[in-house]
């Protein structure tokens, strides 16, 4: 089997020299011929140059650095280097893995015994235990609930996966894989195979994840599905225009037939049920024209648009 290793990197390339020799060892004896691709995403460290050595590489063939004229973040970079892999059209699978050790290497061997059960599946990996903080856990938990919400689905794996060639033709002609691969998958209607595995710790530095880059990812899981959330958003506010609507004919009635109603009452909760209706219904009526603007726009195909965005490539070490 020809795999495909695909590692996007931004300055972490102590933890990344670690994980090559880490790969290396644990895939002694597999019958693979293995190819890591690492991508350099716009970094600012110097990148480990090839008379750097890796280490003498007993069971991968080459390691071969993607480097980009410029930072695209994490999931642009994935979606780049899956577009060479499909360029090169070389491997019968591909593996993207992140390069700071939290994604185990030994965890591979797993997804690759689980691919030859299940050749047409793509092999994800769903993080049976954890290794961040209770905050962190609290606070992905509730991302999860407000996200199954918004857009009725579900999302319960990250970027560890292994993709079979076939599956990939039609992954990086998906668009919505350049902003977000694992909701992609989820939309791309594609055979998804769950395997539970533990998340590792990292190999050396802090992550680069910041509270803005979280939720950005976030949103761009969300962006995937637009059409449900627009939906769902748009039946929100109906309701809620029924229910403004409701309560200012239930305050006409009280004002009219009672002598419940208290000097001023009325016309205040009446003034605050019709700026609600007022903004309910513009809510409505821009979302409903971005949706269509939207549909008229062109989107980004990464096996079209995104390889323009590789400066070139270079081979770090060699078997």
């Amino acid at each position: 089997m020809r795999i495909a290793i695909v590692i996007p990197i931004f300055n972490d390339w102590d933890s990344f020299v670690i994980l090559v020799r880490e790969l290396d060892r644990a895939l002694a004896g597999a019958n693979a011929s293995v190819e890591v691709l690492p991508v350099d995403d716009g970094s600012t460290d110097p990148v480990p140059c090839p008379e750097e050595p890796l280490g003498d590489l007993n069971s991968i063939g080459r390691v071969e650095l993607v480097r980009l004229v410029c930072n695209l973040g994490h999931q642009r970079a994935i979606a780049t280097a899956l577009a060479e892999v499909h360029r090169r059209g070389t491997f019968d699978v591909v593996c993207v893995m992140d390069g700071d050790g939290e994604d185990r290497p030994q965890d591979l061997l797993s997804l690759m015994r689980e691919h030859h059960r299940h050749p047409d599946h793509v092999i994800v990996a769903r993080r049976c235990q954890r290794s961040e903080g209770l905050v962190f856990r609290a606070f992905y938990a509730l991302y999860k609930a407000i996200f199954a919400a918004i857009t009725g689905r579900r999302i319960d794996f990250g970027n560890f996966c292994l993709i079979p060639a076939k599956a990939l033709e039609r992954i990086v002609h998906f668009p919505d894989v350049w902003n977000h691969l694992a909701a992609a998958l989820v939309k791309s209607r594609l055979l998804i195979r769950k395997l539970d595995l533990p998340r590792g710790t990292r190999y050396a530095g802090r992550s680069k994840m910041n509270l803005v880059s979280l939720v950005t990812h976030g949103l761009s899981a969300v962006s995937a599905f637009s059409d449900a959330a627009f939906v769902r958003m748009l039946l929100l506010s109906v309701l809620l225009a029924i229910a403004c609507g409701a309560g200012l004919l239930t305050v006409m009635l009280v004002r009219l037939l009672t002598d419940l109603a208290i000097p001023g009452w009325a016309s205040t909760v009446s003034g605050i049920l019709l700026i609600l209706l007022a903004q309910t219904v513009m809510f409505s009526v821009v979302a409903v024209f971005l949706n269509l603007s939207s549909r008229c726009s062109r989107s980004t195909i990464p096996a079209v648009d995104a390889l323009r965005f590789i400066r070139d490539c270079t081979t770090l070490a060699r078997r």
